[in-house]
């Protein structure tokens, strides 16, 4: 894989990790492309509305996707719906029969409403979901009360569903949707939290280890960097921060109020916290 497409070396620390599409918008702005109707529909809009493809006709994204997979490159596929999840699932299906099973490493990028029988077909397919769970915080109660309903937006960033099949999986910050503070990212993967306090799908919870590995370990390798990148280990770049608490043992509901005291890339001091 990347060996005639995308590249795996750095200039100047920026390197072109593999092709992104995107296939719907955003279940928050009710543009998700989705199989059951959003609860309360836009203003003008049916009760039977279900958000919109942003390609309709499915080949072409069978076009891109096999574009993709001739010259080698990484798909990171944006698809928040779970009919858009659907869409991605059929091509790289018909990609992998045509061209091959590889170590490709393919993305689905926020996966936000990603059913149980997706979960199954994209381990077959060796997908890697990568969620967004900062959506418990920040729009779990729009969610629950406006676009999805509560048994939907319990299932938002199916983490705990994705871990019980022994699936590995990454989170992102998605700035500038919101802002790019990782200790939220691990707060809201762990806890699952709303703004209101509500908890949402709580079977969908993972422990602190688990929400670690998924931006550390696991981004690694999402990216085809585990034997530089992702753990502590002799060898590997020292990329790291020193934290004033550790996320492992402080009580679930404070990780985001940890506080990064310094950052390091390769062993170099860029960051300090005023003391």
């Amino acid at each position: 894989m990347l060996k005639n497409g995308s590249s795996l070396n750095y200039q100047n620390h920026f390197r072109i990790g593999g092709v992104k599409i995107s296939l719907d918008g955003s279940p928050q702005g009710k543009t998700a492309w989705l199989t059951q109707p959003y609860l309360v529909p836009p203003e003008g809009k049916s009760k039977d509305y279900r958000g919109y493809p942003a390609y309709p006709d499915i080949k072409q994204v069978q076009d891109a996707i096999n574009l993709a997979y001739q010259n080698h490159w990484q798909i990171l596929a944006h698809a928040n719906g779970d009919a858009a999840i659907d869409q991605y699932l059929t091509t790289i299906d018909k990609a992998n029969t045509q061209y091959g099973y590889a170590d490709r490493r393919n993305v689905i990028i926020h996966a936000q409403t990603m059913r149980e029988d997706q979960l199954d077909q994209a381990k077959k397919l060796g997908l890697i979901p990568s969620f967004f769970s900062l959506h418990t915080y920040y729009w779990g109660d729009w969610h629950k009360h406006e676009t999805l309903g509560a048994e939907r937006a319990n299932r938002i960033s199916p983490t705990g569903s994705a871990l019980r099949k022994n699936m590995i999986f990454t989170e992102h910050h998605d700035a500038p949707v919101i802002p790019p503070k990782n200790m939220m990212v691990i707060d809201a993967t762990v806890n699952r939290t709303t703004r209101s306090g509500d908890v949402l799908g709580e079977d969908q919870k993972v422990s602190p280890y688990i929400a670690l590995k998924s931006v550390t370990d696991w981004a690694a390798y999402q990216y085809f960097e585990e034997k530089n990148k992702g753990t502590l280990e002799q060898g590997k770049l020292a990329d790291l921060v020193l934290l004033d608490q550790d996320p492992l043992k402080v009580p679930s509901q404070k990780i985001k109020d940890i506080k990064i005291l310094a950052t390091y890339k390769e062993g170099r001091l860029i960051y300090q916290r005023p003391q």
